[in-house]
């Protein structure tokens, strides 16, 4: 075999394996498992309704699982305080708990991405605890959450996110006839670091 045959196969070997390695798709390690974060909240109360409420701040921990590149379900304790503006004004340490919401998370790209976008959809169990003034501020209610947000990934352990949540809360304070109840629409800002297991 001559140099210049053996040359010509050389090239056609590696014009070969390079289009098999471009053709075949990236071997990545999926995305599914355990997670665990907490982070700091922050409520803004996008509509005004009766105890008219500041923004108040706190804190959540979540749990998570991802079941699916794409999919994972999520169950979040929320805690955060408030104080009443307005009408409400002088009504402070108000007391306001997502004890827990759950979300359905869809993440828009395969391939764990370093930065993971998602959409959210769920629902919570919350409550309202009453604050310093007495007038049937605090109660029990269910909502439903709507949300979009990241997880930016700084190693396949460890990551930092963020979630935008909007509620739309129903909160029975009196259970006897007539009742008491009322809405609460916060819009929650909440940032994470978060561990996968």
């Amino acid at each position: 075999m001559t140099r210049t045959m053996k040359k010509y196969l050389y090239a056609r070997l590696l014009a070969f394996t390079l289009l098999i390695a471009l053709a075949l798709p990236a071997v990545t390690e999926a995305r599914r498992g355990f997670s665990v974060g907490l982070g700091p909240v922050g409520n803004i109360f996008v509509i005004d309704t009766i105890p008219v409420l500041n923004p108040g701040w706190g804190g959540h921990t979540f749990f998570q699982y991802r079941f699916a590149d794409q999919f994972a379900f999520q169950a979040a304790f929320i805690l955060s305080t408030q104080s009443g503006t307005g009408v409400s004004a002088g009504d402070s340490g108000i007391l306001f708990l997502g004890m827990p919401t759950v979300d359905l998370k869809y993440y828009f790209l395969r391939d764990a991405p370093r930065f993971d976008p998602f959409v959210s959809i769920g629902t919570g169990l919350y409550i309202m605890t009453e604050g310093g003034i007495s007038n049937s501020t605090g109660g029990v209610g269910i909502g439903a959450n709507l949300g979009a947000g990241f997880d930016y990934f700084f190693t396949p352990i460890v990551s930092a996110g963020f979630h935008g949540v909007f509620r739309s809360i129903a909160i029975i304070s009196d259970f006897s006839t007539p009742s008491n109840s009322s809405a609460v629409f916060p819009f929650s800002l909440m940032a994470n670091i978060a561990f996968h297991f």
